[in-house]
């Protein structure tokens, strides 16, 4: 996707995703939802429509759902294995390669990602 993700965008994502997620009768339910704190993701119209999840959200740094849900707590490799290898395994292909264009780089993103075993 090359467009800025912005609120509206996001929510739509969202929406698609969930309604997917639904349709898909021979797989579980979403259980839990969780998202980082990035400023498209925090906005109230992402929160009005994150609200039909009740309190299964994990939810970085939001004060509404203190309490509600889950406080996301940092750098818990429990719930952000993302963030303690794929994002710098990928980083570290995607950036050595030094892609200058945005086709570069969204190739070096693709190999990137068919690089990394399961």
């Amino acid at each position: 996707m090359r467009e800025t993700i912005s609120s509206e965008r996001y929510t739509a994502i969202l929406e698609q995703f969930v309604s997917t997620q639904l349709a898909l009768e021979d797989r579980p339910r979403i259980e839990w939802f969780m998202q980082d704190g990035a400023p498209p993701h925090s906005t109230e119209k992402v929160f009005r429509f994150l609200d039909d999840f009740g309190n299964r959200i994990i939810v970085l740094d939001d004060p509404k759902f203190t309490g509600t849900g889950m406080d996301c707590p940092p750098y818990s490799p429990d719930l952000t294995p993302c963030d303690y290898f794929l994002w710098g395994a990928l980083k570290c292909i995607v950036y050595g390669n030094h892609p200058s264009t945005l086709d570069e780089h969204e190739s070096a993103i693709c190999v990137a990602c068919n690089s990394i075993s399961v």
